[in-house]
């Protein structure tokens, strides 16, 4: 027997169960919404029965073809059913038969059914009481998600399932039973009832004193039973979940015509391969050139390297102290520090603080606008970064015209400070 797993909803919230390969089911986790649970493909959803609509009805046997229309003929009066058949989910289970007529019993999924109750990789479902091993020819009831629902049973089948009003088992409870059961027995649906089943849960304790001085059927009082795996699924899933598998079938169309093409791409690129490799033939030729005349141009370019070295350290103005030296004469008597000088043949870095932010724009601009700064550097500076105590740092960047080439990150650098 395959594994399998069951999300079913109980008094506290959702339980999940995995059946092994003999047939045991074991708890897996309980959580308050469904999703908490990550439902996954090859699972089974049990909808609460506060969920679905519960229907028995007595049609023509002769063509069973005919079920669905009359199914959906039945919903249309009962105010049950969509605009269309289409837009309505439903699924009918036939228990009997007498005579020409056939005993269904249907189910009703809400035309959209709430996300907290459904999953997009899960396909299969089933209402909850189909997923318990129900008494025969009984009324079993149990909580679900805080309130208490009812099924009856026409031998081992499902026949009917419906959420109850009152909060404990008493007189109106055994009332609301009577309520259920009446049309049902007046319709020749179920072949007696004579007796209800309490299933409780962990914790959980009920007293039937004021039920059993209603009248109400002979009862008794059980543990909620492990679940089962129905016979079959539900046969029709929420039109989210529908809508979610169009909505992949579209997107697995769209990935074959985007193969196609590919293809198409693909042909297309092996015929310009043979013009591709011309193109590289030719590109090694004029390589070979290059490669004949790349010493006089690494020469060349040596020579050009040394000179600019060599301008800096001839240059009085490029010296780091002059520079340093010019940088601090346009610091203001007060506000205004410098926290950090960097330089090296290519850069040069000046960090600092100003006790306010426009002081720090206005020594930034003035170092970008110095003459004798801009001689040989282009001078560059990003906004100033206030600071929690009012005050703002700067940094401002200069480049040295003609230093290509040179390194521009601080961490690979050697600078003078």
């Amino acid at each position: 027997m395959p594994a399998a797993t069951i999300y079913r909803p109980f008094a506290g919230g959702w339980q999940k169960w995995l059946r092994d390969e003999a047939g045991a089911w074991t708890p897996s986790g309980e959580a308050l919404e469904l999703v908490e649970l990550k439902p996954a493909a090859g699972g089974l959803i049990a909808v609460p029965v506060r969920r679905a609509f519960s229907l028995s009805l007595w049609v023509p046997a002769d063509d069973p073809g005919l079920f669905r229309d009359l199914v959906f003929t039945q919903l249309e009066l009962r105010g049950l059913a969509g605009r269309t058949v289409d837009e309505t989910t439903y699924a009918w289970r036939e228990i009997t038969r007498e005579g020409n007529e056939a005993l269904l019993q249907v189910v009703v999924l809400p035309a959209h059914l709430a996300p907290r109750y459904w999953h997009g990789d899960v396909i299969d479902y089933a209402v909850s009481p189909a997923c318990l091993p129900l008494a025969a020819d009984s009324v079993s009831i149990w909580r679900e998600e805080g309130n208490w629902v009812a099924a009856v049973t026409r031998g081992a089948t499902l026949l009917h399932f419906q959420p109850l009003c009152d909060e404990q088992p008493g007189s109106s409870m055994a009332l609301e039973v009577w309520l259920m059961l009446a049309p049902l027995e007046a319709g020749r649906m179920t072949e007696g009832i004579s007796s209800a089943v309490f299933y409780t849960q962990p914790g959980e304790e009920l007293d039937l004193g004021a039920w059993q001085a209603a009248g109400g059927l002979a009862a008794q009082v059980q543990p909620l039973p492990a679940p089962v795996w129905p016979d079959k699924a539900l046969g029709c899933i929420p039109l989210p979940v529908r809508a979610l598998q169009q909505t992949k079938a579209i997107g697995a169309r769209r990935q074959r015509l985007a193969f196609a093409g590919a293809a198409v791409y693909l042909a297309i690129v092996l015929a310009l391969a043979g013009q591709t490799l011309w193109l590289h033939w030719r590109a090694r030729g004029l390589q070979a050139e290059l490669d004949r005349d790349a010493p006089t141009v690494a020469a060349t370019k040596d020579a050009t390297e040394r000179w600019n070295s060599l301008q800096a350290a001839l240059d009085p103005l490029g010296y780091p102290l002059e520079v340093l030296y010019q940088a601090a004469r346009l610091l203001p008597k007060d506000g205004v520090r410098l926290i950090l000088f960097e330089m090296n043949l290519g850069r040069v870095v000046i960090q600092g603080e100003a006790s306010t932010f426009p002081a720090a724009q206005k020594f930034q601009d003035e170092v970008k606008k110095n003459t004798e700064l801009q001689v040989y550097y282009d001078w560059t500076a990003d906004n100033p970064k206030s600071l929690q105590n009012g005050s703002a740092r700067f940094q401002i960047d200069g480049a040295r015209r003609g230093a290509e080439g040179e390194k521009t990150d601080k961490d690979n650098e050697t600078p003078n400070s």
